[in-house]
């Protein structure tokens, strides 16, 4: 039986703290990136009044919580070495660990990324696989070093992207798997079966935060590419287009198929309700635009009327 420290944040740290769980290995501790956090009073009573999904569990089955305000600080490395961990597991964190953290672990201090490393290194790989156009991704469970996402790799499990999945719909499937995945890993790990196998530099790509800019739609891109775009981008930056002054959000999307081709991107071919058909790049393509939201006071009511008395079909959307 292992010995688990577990840090992170999250779906995918709740899902891997369920798997430990489901294992037959132990939670020796467990360090919540809201830690640090929990000091300013806000989110002090958002902690008690209001706990997140990985906070519950870690009160529910009376789990030990290590309190320090870094990972990377003498208070959290005495903690750990108290634990003893065998293996020290994360599932999102906002730190970068230095090799004096790293070496805390007696076997191994294991990383688990939503993604198929070396593919989609990065903070957001489910935003980035989606962006990219792609069918397939996973989850890799690689040991830490001092940089980011480039670790020997342990375990990879392989997830599908569905045509209409949005970012948060993967990163459950992620997170999913992760879980679903511990115990193999663990049990392996501890008969000495996993051999840490080099990632292929030559494959790797590196995809940074998030940006405001990201969301601007730019309509004389093909229709693939804006959905993938809304989609990907969901739930972290909801994607944008202005009609006239007023900014319009689109949280869904879908393409579809023109029986009449449009020759000029960014045109409102057919309105109903608060959904839109817009002209892109492809003639015979269109976007089907849902969950729209216009910028301003009480935006649920001004989306309403501004749709419906000011967005007119032929408009152009800038």
């Amino acid at each position: 039986m292992l010995k688990i420290v577990l840090l992170g944040y999250g779906e995918l740290a709740q899902s891997l703290l369920l798997g430990i769980l489901k294992s037959r290995h132990k939670v020796v501790g467990v360090f919540r990136w809201e830690r640090n956090l929990s000091t300013k009073p806000i989110n002090f009573l958002r902690d008690v009044f209001m706990p997140c999904p990985l906070t519950a569990i870690i009160r529910n089955k009376d789990l030990y919580e290590i309190k320090a305000e870094r990972a990377n600080t003498e208070k959290f490395a005495r903690e750990v070495k108290k634990l003893q961990p065998d293996v020290i597991l994360v599932g999102s964190w906002g730190e970068i660990l230095t090799k004096k953290t790293i070496n805390l672990a007696k076997i191994a201090f294991i990383n688990c990324h939503p993604s198929l490393l070396p593919k989609h290194r990065g903070s957001n790989p489910y935003a980035s696989a989606i962006r990219n156009g792609e069918t397939k991704t996973g989850i890799t469970f690689h040991l830490m070093n001092e940089t980011i996402d480039t670790g020997e790799i342990l375990l990879q499990k392989e997830i599908n992207i569905s045509p209409d999945d949005t970012g948060e719909d993967l990163k459950k499937k992620c997170a999913f798997a992760a879980g679903a995945s511990l115990a193999e890993l663990l049990d392996r790990l501890e008969k000495a079966e996993l051999i840490p196998q080099k990632q292929d530099e030559a494959n790797a790509n590196y995809f940074p935060a998030l940006a405001p800019e990201d969301a601007s739609i730019n309509w004389s891109r093909h229709s693939h590419e804006i959905h993938n775009d809304i989609r990907g981008l969901y739930p972290w930056i909801r994607s944008y287009t202005l009609h006239k002054n007023v900014f319009l959000f689109i949280q869904a999307s879908k393409v579809i198929d023109l029986s009449t081709p449009a020759n000029t991107p960014g045109i409102i071919l057919y309105k109903k309700g608060n959904n839109l058909i817009i002209s892109t790049a492809d003639p015979d393509k269109a976007i089907l635009a849902g969950s729209i939201e216009a910028y301003g006071f009480l935006r649920k009511y001004w989306t309403n009327y501004y749709i419906n008395r000011k967005v007119k079909v032929g408009d152009c959307l800038q």
